[in-house]
């Protein structure tokens, strides 16, 4: 993770669609390929949800079936809002790759959590009138705004910095409260994307029309775009409580008192690890986060 400390970044709506335009013709070749399998993954499921009972378990098997993919699609995304220069084919790979075990076992206990909102909402129909039945409903409403915070916050984290996923729930769970602007944001803005283009469905009379209307922007431009929505918004977050506080010259002091517990904590066994992956990303090493160059260099310089 590339993050310049002397230089104050500036986010704004023309920085993020600056980074969009600059590599546009990557940009759409990402989409192409998180489309393909979310377009097949999607025949696959509405095909099942017909045939099967409880259908709505059935769609949301959709969730952990893209889980991969999504990994390299949020990859693909973080790379965006860190200016750096993206190969779609290769950058998505590397993003299913590194990060696609955690964001299945995240996905399994998504479908989970997903099913049993379903499963309280329906309970809930028709009978709010009770006081505690709708203090209740408002208790799982504020849930569900959580839930949804989280796996943006968490999914974010995984691809971003190289934590333990123990602590990026921790910090997710933080980020909830520290970066609820951010959170709002994102929300906000994944709302404006629906509602566009479910006003264009509406507008277009003819439903073969309006379903093309619909399905080439899902191809060529949504799924990134969304996806870049959520990491462009809540990586100033993680900039803010991870970043910063352990890269800033400010912390440069307790960081050399560090010093002797992260050497003890370097591995001379871990050097081949260590070495794999981007040189500029930061890893959580005895409390600090180093550039894995930098580790390298530290457990070349004990080995000799």
């Amino acid at each position: 993770m590339r993050v310049d400390t002397r230089k104050k970044r500036i986010y704004s709506l023309a920085d993020y669609f600056n980074g969009m335009m600059d590599q546009i013709g990557q940009f759409i070749l990402a989409n192409l390929i998180f489309s393909v399998p979310a377009l097949i993954f999607s025949g696959a499921v509405a095909g099942l949800s017909f045939i099967v009972p409880m259908n709505i378990f059935v769609v949301f098997l959709f969730i952990p079936l893209m889980s991969p993919f999504t990994a390299g699609l949020l990859y693909i995304a973080r790379k965006l809002t860190l200016k750096e220069k993206i190969s779609a084919w290769k950058d998505f790979k590397k993003g299913m790759k590194d990060e696609w075990k955690p964001f299945v076992i995240n996905s399994l206990a998504a479908y989970v959590i997903c099913c049993g909102i379903y499963i309280t909402m329906q309970i809930y129909r028709g009978g709010l009138s009770h006081p505690v039945l709708l203090a209740s409903f408002i208790m799982s409403l504020v849930f569900v705004l959580f839930f949804v915070c989280f796996e943006n916050a968490f999914l974010t984290m995984l691809v971003t910095v190289d934590i333990k996923p123990t602590q990026a729930v921790k910090n997710a769970v933080l980020m909830f409260i520290g970066g609820f602007f951010y959170h709002l944001k994102v929300i906000l803005s994944l709302v404006l994307v629906v509602f566009l283009v479910f006003s264009v469905y509406t507008l277009i009379g003819d439903v073969f029309v309006a379903t093309l209307a619909i399905l080439i922007p899902f191809i060529l431009i949504i799924p990134l775009t969304c996806a870049y929505i959520i990491v462009y918004n809540l990586f100033q977050t993680i900039e803010k409580i991870i970043v910063i506080p352990y890269t800033s010259e400010n912390s440069a002091k307790s960081n050399s008192d560090n010093s002797s517990e992260t050497d003890e904590q370097l591995d001379l066994s871990e050097l081949e690890q260590y070495r794999k992956g981007d040189p500029e990303e930061y890893v959580f090493v005895g409390g600090r986060m180093l550039k894995r160059k930098n580790i390298v260099s530290m457990l070349e310089e004990n080995g000799r």
